[in-house]
């Protein structure tokens, strides 16, 4: 008996597990610009005040930059009239955030369905066992492949550290890579596979990749928060945190990008309060994804020589530092690469990437893995790279996108390696 093709597809969709619980239909994001200081401050006094109604994919930073918010239906009346009260110049950015996802969902079903090839389909976004087995496997047949248990989160997930190294007696410089650590951030976990898969598909056949192996270790760890990760996929698509229980707190997890030693608790670029979003937690480095991530580093003190912690979105490049506007020592020698990298990656498709310090650049953010590689570890090169978009889609970047933004990274991340 054929199944028409519509129905195949439902039932495909019904079988993976994604954002069952959660429903944002008719969430929009609105995309303001505060022109001036009243309008900056009442945009900042929202985003400190943390409800579930009003989530700030993009936070106030400074005047004339955008602030992206998610709004909930129930409260969008009364922020558009604020708004416009405020004379705060704003827009609807995205229409209705529950239609984005859920056209993610048949995306993923489709491709799924008609998927056949290799391990793993590298236009797809694909679900933390899913990625863990691609790693495994990837580690059983590629001989310059290994794979390192770093630590195990509070819901007993592995944390694992993929390794490219044609001889890990040599001690090579390494080049170290962590991504979706914010769990939503679906894009940083697919363009990370897919440079894995370009450099040991293409070691001993492309001369380029050939010799960047030849001369470092690449070391990635793809999904740094898999507890906030399966989460995205199980319950909530736009879960960002880690998935620990607070003392004393309704609301769960950790920002794991805002607990790291290095400007931990400054007043600006994190929150106290557990149910917000940037929740640095109780102390440095309390969280068992954060401690890994540190004691990945520690391990190869001496030899790494970049560490890029990659995020989604905005299109940017930025170096040190996030919990203070003041600019590191080497900032010259770190703008310089990053202009190298944003040039080749720009170079690529035209998309338009801009580059700095991470405060200036981007907004205050305290306790990030850039700032602790830098500033704690001595890692000179040490860089967040923001991936696409600029809010069309923002965190729900269709699969269509994957290959694109993976190509052009890894071309700038090629160039920025080549010049250092």
């Amino acid at each position: 008996m054929k199944i028409p093709f519509a129905v195949l597809c439902s039932s495909l969709l019904l079988s993976i597990s994604v954002t069952a619980n959660v429903d944002y239909s008719g969430h929009v994001v609105i995309r303001a610009i505060p022109e001036t200081k009243d309008q900056l401050e009442l945009l900042n006094n929202w985003f400190s005040q943390t409800t579930s109604f009003l989530d700030f994919w993009f936070p106030p930073s400074k005047i004339n930059k955008f602030v992206d918010i998610r709004v909930h239906p129930e409260w969008y009346d009364h922020v558009v009239e604020t708004l416009t009260r405020m004379n705060i110049n704003h827009k609807i950015h995205i229409a209705d955030i529950g239609e984005l996802v859920r056209q993610e969902q048949e995306t993923i079903a489709l491709r799924r369905a008609l998927y056949s090839g290799k391990a793993i389909d590298l236009e797809n976004y694909h679900t933390y066992e899913e990625v863990m087995a691609y790693l495994a496997d990837l580690a059983n047949t590629n001989p310059i492949v290994s794979t390192k248990v770093g630590g195990t989160t509070a819901e007993g997930r592995d944390i694992v550290q993929l390794i490219i190294s044609t001889d890990l007696s040599a001690n090579k410089p390494v080049e170290f890579f962590e991504c979706n650590v914010h769990a939503r951030e679906w894009i940083t976990a697919a363009t990370c596979i897919w440079i894995i898969d370009q450099i040991t598909t293409g070691y001993g056949s492309d001369p380029e990749i050939t010799d960047l192996v030849d001369k470092y270790d690449w070391k990635f760890v793809p999904i740094a928060n898999p507890d906030g990760y399966a989460y995205t996929w199980s319950d909530d698509r736009l879960w960002r945190k880690n998935r620990v229980f607070i003392n004393n707190s309704a609301c769960r997890g950790v920002d794991i990008n805002r607990n790291f030693p290095v400007g931990f608790g400054s007043p600006d670029g994190g929150s106290d309060s557990p149910c917000s979003t940037t929740y640095r937690g109780e102390g440095p480095l309390s969280e068992l994804e954060s401690n890994t991530i540190k004691d990945l580093i520690v391990a190869d003190r001496g030899r790494i020589r970049s560490a890029i912690s990659v995020h989604s979105y905005d299109q940017q490049w930025l170096s040190p530092y996030g919990y203070s506007i003041e600019y590191p020592l080497e900032y010259a020698e770190m703008y310089r690469v990053m202009e190298i990298g944003v040039n080749a990656l720009t170079a690529t498709y035209g998309t338009q990437y801009t580059y700095g310090s991470f405060a200036n650049a981007l907004y205050l953010g305290s306790g990030v893995t850039t700032d602790y590689y830098y500033e704690g570890e001595g890692i000179l090169h040490s860089y967040t790279i923001e991936l696409r978009d600029l809010g069309t889609y923002g965190f729900v970047l269709p699969p269509d996108q994957i290959v694109p933004t993976a190509i052009e990274t890894w071309n700038g991340i090629k160039a920025f390696v080549n010049a250092i």
